[in-house]
């Protein structure tokens, strides 16, 4: 049988058993290590979350100009207002959003057929063959504390701009 040195157990015996300092200077380099990849696991929910936010967004500007390029105004909601509805359906399509629908804004405008000549006139809903956009505003808030203090809201912007489809003569009302 091979026997150890005796000094070899007593090394082996020493290493496995940290002194005060060792033990402390790993708590700090754990914390400082924590701290880095606690921002990098938190910073990357916050850019999913904000991804979704955008994605959100531009699919609820897709949905209002979807419904406002068929002509309709004949929502539950509003009756026969045709840009109430257009707002209505944009702003059922950000459910999901943090405080949506109320802190989303919601902007309707036309260009007139068959110029599409600027300027648009804001707050129309156009006729048969028009120019319409919807755009849809949402400020995005970021959870992660320090990211949060540097920019506490990041404004998303979601545009759709489509012909409105000739359900009556074009150009006429």
């Amino acid at each position: 049988m091979l026997r150890r040195h005796t000094v070899t157990r007593e090394r082996l015996h020493g290493a496995s058993i940290p002194s005060r300092s060792q033990r402390g200077t790993a708590i700090v380099e754990f914390a400082l290590v924590a701290m880095v990849f606690f921002l990098l696991v938190f910073g990357i929910i916050d850019f999913g979350r904000l991804f979704q936010s955008w994605v959100t967004v531009q699919y609820a500007a897709r949905e209002g100009a979807r419904y406002a390029v068929t002509g309709r105004s004949d929502c539950a909601v509003a009756g026969d207002d045709r840009i109430a509805c257009i707002v209505n359906q944009a702003k059922t399509a950000t459910t999901g959003l943090y405080g949506a629908p109320g802190n989303v804004t919601v902007k309707v405008r036309s260009w007139s057929y068959p110029s599409y000549a600027d300027p648009a006139q804001q707050g129309s809903a156009g006729n048969a063959c028009d120019e319409i956009e919807v755009e849809v505003d949402y400020d995005h808030h970021l959870v992660t504390p320090i990211i949060g203090a540097i920019v506490s809201h990041v404004p998303l912007v979601g545009r759709e701009r489509v012909l409105i489809e000739p359900y009556a003569k074009c150009g006429g009302s």
